[in-house]
């Protein structure tokens, strides 16, 4: 089967292929012509091939209940993954207040972050923040298996939140009439 691409790869598109009978589905995601979801598996290319229907569900989730939500703490960084990456350092020797903070960036984290609905895939570690008028996308893969090698380690960018929300949900649909 050929693969189907929904949007302009140059801003942002979702390529895919639904592969077989187990539901598994060849995913690329690309933000300004970057495809965020290639790796190097043992001196393979690749990109993600999973069952994605927790993925699917958790982006469902993400573009119907898409506002402003910030990172519920102050740190360095421009896009989530980095402020996600730095406020991991904090410690305190109190244990509540270290339950307490933690607690709340795994909160964050779970409606942002769509790594923990990969059902053991492998995929990279993306982050979707609304930010106004845009959807902030960023990455952090630098702590993958030694195996896997992303060809974006780290980084982030925005897409226009209109074209993001177009473009996942057009997808998402077709996921839907496919597999469902």
């Amino acid at each position: 089967m050929e693969k189907t691409c929904i949007g302009d790869k140059n801003r942002f598109a979702i390529e895919y292929d639904f592969i077989d009978d187990e539901r598994y589905t060849e995913l690329a995601m690309y933000v300004n012509n970057k495809n965020i979801l290639e790796f190097d598996r043992d001196g393979e290319n690749c990109t993600t091939c999973w069952n994605l229907d927790e993925i699917a569900e958790w982006l469902r989730k993400f573009i119907d209940n898409m506002n402003d939500d910030p990172y519920p703490v102050e740190a360095e960084g421009r896009y989530a993954s980095e402020k996600d990456d730095n406020a991991r350092e904090f410690d305190s020797d109190d244990d509540d207040e270290f339950d307490r903070y933690y607690d709340t960036l795994d909160e964050w984290c779970l409606r942002h972050r769509w790594h923990p609905a990969s059902s053991g895939g492998i995929i990279a570690d993306v982050y979707f923040q609304a930010v106004d008028d845009k959807v902030e996308i960023s990455w952090n893969n630098r702590d993958m298996e030694e195996y896997i090698t992303y060809k974006y380690d780290f980084g982030g960018d925005s897409v226009d939140k209109r074209v993001f929300y177009e473009v996942v949900d057009t997808f998402l649909k077709e996921y839907a009439k496919h597999w469902f």
